[in-house]
């Protein structure tokens, strides 16, 4: 998949899928989203010691840094699966400046790329698996605490912001856990509540009005 690489407005690069036509962050800030969406939410809504989180759209690899560094910081074991049907070729990934911003070791970064699809690799409170494969076509034994949904938005890909796709992960997460997802599209909400999710809506990051965080059991709005 063709792509091209751009700063956003917190100088985090994000890059603009020619396939799709959409980036695969705001471009008010690739950080400031990935943060605000999904990060901060997984850990602050969750008095859990140990998190078991899956990422539908590994793409840039942002995710799972800002994850990994989270789960160092603040001691919390995570077990982390990801999917991505179109992973990015070495000449891309090696160019997003995620590392430099954040004051990390790129190593990581680097080996979250570059390690192979279903190959299990760990550091300190973080153990990390990625998977090639389609959402539609991925069935996981085991269940999660959170579920980042990171996908192409539903104005692009709408066949996998559907019930039948909802319907199998809710069923692999576990009671009070949750879904978080930057689209608050109507339809996206209505596909979520059919299969038995408490959607909450809540502030979006930058000037978006809102996102979703879909709970297995309410945890309030």
């Amino acid at each position: 998949m063709m792509v091209i690489k751009q700063p956003t407005s917190d100088l985090s690069d994000t890059l603009y899928s020619t396939q799709f036509h959409e980036t695969y962050h705001s471009t008010e800030g690739a950080i400031l989203e990935a943060n605000h969406v999904y990060i901060s939410p997984a850990f602050d809504f969750s008095t859990k010691k140990a998190l078991r989180i899956l990422e539908i759209g590994f793409g840039t690899g942002l995710n799972a840094l800002l994850t990994y560094l989270r789960a160092v910081r603040s001691g919390i074991e995570v077990d982390y699966e990801a999917i991505e049907p179109y992973p990015l070729q070495e000449s891309v990934f090696t160019q997003l400046n995620y590392s430099d911003l954040t004051g990390s070791d790129k190593t990581v970064f680097l080996r979250f790329h570059r390690c192979r699809f279903d190959e299990t690799i760990s550091y300190p409170f973080f153990r990390f698996v990625k998977k090639k494969v389609r959402v539609e076509n991925y069935h996981p034994e085991k269940q999660f605490d959170v579920i980042y949904y990171d996908a192409f938005s539903p104005d692009i890909q709408p066949e996998i912001w559907t019930v039948d796709i909802f319907a199998t992960l809710y069923g692999k997460l576990s009671d009070g856990g949750v879904l978080l997802t930057y689209s608050s599209k109507g339809i996206v909400k209505r596909a979520l509540r059919t299969v038995g999710f408490t959607v909450n809506r809540l502030q979006g990051a930058g000037h978006k009005r809102h996102m979703v965080m879909a709970a297995k059991l309410s945890i309030g709005t």
